[in-house]
């Protein structure tokens, strides 16, 4: 049996990394892309090549159309696209974050509950095998009692409509602070409590913050540090960025780095540095689960809950920033 996908919008820089993933999955086909600029459709032409392109999203809500519905446009618009397709009944993936406000991301929660639609968010962090591992090394207390994270989730600066505040919400905050979140949240099987945050314009010309830092809390009693900059060089730097997690316990110290995941521990107990490498495609594992809950084989790994977490922490972060206040969650 296959199952029919749609992306919808290519205006977020991963649809065109999910394309190909789609397209090399067994038992998946992408019935239409759904992307109304033309200059968007033009510059993906050689992805594009063979599927169906439509202007407007709503022919896609026919019933019968498509299993399943891939939301990668800007910020702001995943709203409207989400309750779209939930009255449609077609199960959701939507790109991060899920909204750029909470009360907005709320209302999305309830259409889907209310018309029994899952709803994904696209947090590939949760599928680092790094991270996994140690997720097990905390679970089993080889760390001691945790004590603090410092995280950093540096990019390129991304441009387009991600530094227009009507579409984005926000800057690098609302762009990078809430993949750390997530993963933090999923590894201690903890929330935030409270986050002290700055942010400001000290890299590029852009109305909207390229470096932040937060200082957060955690229900567990673990203090995190989290570096949200778009720091790094957009022509010289030779990947995107970097999601790298220090997790301090008393009793060793877990070094990630997600990006290309790898997992350095260093352990009193085992007196040497143990270090794990692990290569793959973390989208493309995102996407096996979307699929694989469609077809009744997997749980959703990351909800429209999630997603509502996650922001919860960038929306106290920018009172933070505004009232140079600590807040809590």
């Amino acid at each position: 049996m296959t199952t029919r996908l749609a992306i919808v919008s290519l205006e977020h820089v991963h649809a065109g990394h999910y394309l190909p993933c789609l397209r090399n999955l067994p038992g998946i086909e992408v019935v239409a892309v759904a992307e109304s600029g033309q200059q968007r459709v033009s510059s993906h032409a050689s992805l594009l090549e063979g599927l169906t392109v439509v202007s407007d999203y709503h022919q896609l809500l026919e019933p019968g159309v498509v299993d399943g519905a891939l939301i990668c446009s800007a910020n702001s618009r995943h709203k409207q696209m989400v309750l779209d397709f939930a009255r449609a009944k077609i199960p959701i993936l939507c790109e991060k974050p899920i909204a750029t406000k909470c009360v907005d991301a709320r209302e999305m929660l309830a259409i889907c509950e209310a018309n029994d639609v899952p709803l994904g968010i696209c947090f590939p962090v949760r599928f680092s095998e790094p991270l996994r591992q140690a997720k097990r090394l905390v679970e089993q207390g080889s760390l001691g009692q945790i004590a603090a994270v410092k995280a950093t989730n540096h990019g390129t600066m991304p441009g387009d409509w991600f530094v227009d505040p009507q579409l984005s919400g926000g800057g690098a905050v609302m762009d990078h602070t809430v993949h750390v979140v997530d993963a933090l949240r999923w590894l201690f099987e903890a929330e935030f409590t409270q986050v002290f945050a700055h942010a400001a314009h000290r890299l590029h010309p852009i109305p909207v913050e390229d470096v932040g830092l937060l200082t957060l809390e955690m229900s567990n009693e673990v203090f995190v540090t989290l570096d949200t900059s778009w720091s790094r060089p957009n022509r010289s730097f030779p990947i995107w960025g970097d999601v790298s997690i220090d997790i301090i316990g008393t009793r060793g110290l877990i070094s990630l780095d997600l990006f290309p995941w790898t997992l350095d521990y260093y352990s009193e107990s085992a007196g040497k540095h143990l270090a794990d490498a692990r290569d793959g495609d973390l989208s493309l594992r995102m996407l096996e689960n979307f699929v694989g809950m469609i077809e009744g084989r997997a749980k959703l790994s990351a909800t429209g809950l999630d997603g509502l977490r996650a922001l919860e922490v960038v929306e106290a972060a920018y009172r933070s920033i505004a009232t140079q206040q600590v807040v809590p969650l």
